[in-house]
């Protein structure tokens, strides 16, 4: 190799070096920033470790899943703050974040250039920094998992896809985000349907550490129901960007506007099988990925009671459809500006929004159009 060109290498390198290094700077700066979610989460914390630790599996402790708890444990075990070392524990999943960016991309991208960039870029993307590092959240953990999911559904390992799909329903519900784009790969017969025995083989398996310390069974199991989660909806939206923000309802109303919108919302899904299935679209590395960024957009979009975080999986998935499909390179600034606007309020605890809420409504509902737009467009020239 020439030495201009052993030496453009160098420079190259050490900017990435230096950017990584920033991103690590970045979140050390939001470690010791407290939250109402970390509060939450170190009352959790203290109580398993007040029921005597691995013991203290076995006590119905707080709304999440059994592998939330393991890792709450181990953060409260690890010496210093437990403040710090949550996050830390949180935050190391936006490496595997970046690991699997870079995976993905390079599908799309061969080489390392492209591949790297994006996962820089990914590691920049202000809600994912955000979530984790500053508020305290978890969306980087079932958000990764499920880009993972996506990149092993692509290279054609559908039992490591659908298995980091059970872990990542495994951490947090709001995986099912993720289900549609599987569910239309089984209808097509691109994934075997015997591979979906991974997502609860490995849901079950995450559990039995806390079933072994005497966690009971029927409760830990419907952890994920509404009733046991809490989830009475009082309000059609929790500042989230979604359709609801251009509905006034009444008290009176909502259970009606509920209903309706979780109709429409199976009903589209249905219809988008329908459309690609039928007409035997061929279901390209780039497509599958852009109705992954569909799904991930239109679900929470739809579905009542969303708050402002439930559309990490958009965030982080539409940075890497914009190097699938470069003339989609506004998708993702249009994504994460609708969420950014959204989480300002909580960030800064400020009752009230900056702008109206349907400012960044109407952004992603341009997300959504022009990303769906692009699909179908591909479906009627049969692409």
């Amino acid at each position: 190799m020439p030495a201009p060109q052993k030496s453009a290498v160098r420079v190259e390198w050490t900017l990435i070096a230096a950017l990584a290094v920033l991103a690590v700077v970045v979140r050390i700066a939001g470690l010791r920033q407290d939250t109402g979610e970390v509060h939450n989460m170190t009352v959790w914390a203290d109580r398993l470790v007040a029921a005597g630790g691995w013991h203290g599996l076995s006590e119905r402790i707080g709304n999440y899943n059994a592998p939330y708890l393991y890792l709450l444990l181990l953060a409260a075990y690890l010496p210093g703050p437990l403040i710090i070392t949550m996050k830390l524990i949180w935050t190391a999943f936006d490496i595997v974040l970046a690991l699997f960016t870079y995976k993905l991309v390079s599908v799309a991208r061969p080489g390392r250039r492209i591949p790297v960039l994006a996962a820089l870029i990914m590691v920049f993307v202000p809600t994912v920094v955000l979530n984790a590092a500053y508020i305290g959240q978890i969306d980087d953990m079932w958000g990764s998992l499920s880009l993972a999911a996506l990149y092993f559904l692509l290279r054609r390992r559908y039992w490591w896809a659908l298995a980091l799909c059970g872990a990542a329903l495994a951490l947090k519900p709001l995986a099912i985000f993720f289900f549609p784009v599987v569910g239309l790969l089984l209808l097509a017969g691109r994934v075997p349907w015997r591979t979906v025995l991974a997502v609860p083989a490995v849901y079950l398996a995450l559990d039995v550490p806390a079933l072994l310390a005497g966690r009971d069974p029927r409760e830990l199991l419907t952890i994920y129901s509404p009733y046991r989660q809490g989830a009475v909806i009082d309000q059609l939206t929790y500042a989230a960007p979604s359709v609801y923000t251009f509905i006034p309802a009444s008290p009176d109303r909502i259970g009606a506007i509920k209903l309706l919108g979780e109709i429409l919302l199976a009903a589209l899904i249905l219809g988008i099988y329908y459309v690609l299935i039928v007409r035997r679209v061929e279901l390209t590395d780039a497509r599958v990925v852009t109705v992954a960024v569909l799904f991930a957009i239109l679900v929470p979009f739809l579905l009542p009671g969303m708050h402002e975080r439930y559309f990490f999986l958009a965030d982080v998935l539409s940075v890497a459809l914009a190097f699938f499909r470069p003339r989609l390179w506004y998708i993702p600034l249009l994504v994460e500006s609708a969420s950014l606007l959204c989480y300002f309020p909580f960030f800064f605890h400020r009752e009230g929004h900056f702008l109206p809420m349907t400012i960044p409504a109407t952004l992603m509902l341009a997300a959504l159009v022009a990303v769906g737009y692009r699909l179908f467009a591909d479906a009627q020239r049969g692409e």
